[in-house]
């Protein structure tokens, strides 16, 4: 059981491994990071919002598949985060682990992790990210698995998440946490 943290995350990397973008239940158009993810899905996933066959609701999932580029095959899976506003880091470490264990029932174990903008939320973003950090790392010491993470996070610098990792170790001293931050 190992989790490997990457911030070696450039736009190249994005579809190499399954793609999991995290939503609010917001307008479109989709922005930073998801929007890129949209735009690499020929703008399906902003028709299936304004088709109303997916909203960024609390929990909810959708399962793409790329077809039409040269990423053919990869999956991208959708989740719902719920109100940007209502965001607190007691619900996202709720949302955090029930996505955890969605991935491990689809046996994706390998993902790169697209959050949207957290630049105007109304929670404190340390707070929210030692939250998602300290879930993880109880989630993933706890099953016999290599996960690998690749986190693309809108409006959150590479310092404050090697700190939040690095200060849930500390709360969980034995999880096997390797931050990589540039690959070899």
């Amino acid at each position: 059981m190992s989790l490997e943290i990457n911030l070696d995350a450039s736009f190249d990397r994005l579809f190499e491994e399954p793609v999991v973008v995290l939503l609010f239940d917001e307008r479109l158009p989709l922005h930073g990071y998801p929007g890129i993810v949209d735009w690499e899905l020929c703008g399906e996933l902003s028709r299936m919002i304004a088709e109303k066959k997916f909203e960024g609701k609390e929990k909810a999932r959708m399962l793409l598949y790329l077809r039409h580029s040269c990423y053919h095959g990869r999956k991208v899976l959708a989740y719902g985060l719920g109100r940007k506003n209502a965001l607190t880091s007691q619900k996202l470490s709720l949302l955090t682990e029930d996505l955890l264990v969605a991935l491990s029932k689809l046996s994706l174990y390998n993902v790169v992790h697209v959050m949207p903008s957290l630049y105007d939320i109304s929670s404190d973003i340390q707070g929210l990210l030692a939250g998602v950090a300290y879930t993880i790392l109880n989630y993933t010491s706890t099953k016999d698995r290599e996960y690998r993470l690749w986190p693309m996070w809108d409006g959150v610098s590479r310092s404050d998440i090697v700190n939040s990792f690095k200060g849930a170790t500390g709360i969980l001293p034995d999880a096997p946490l390797s931050i990589i931050e540039k690959e070899d």
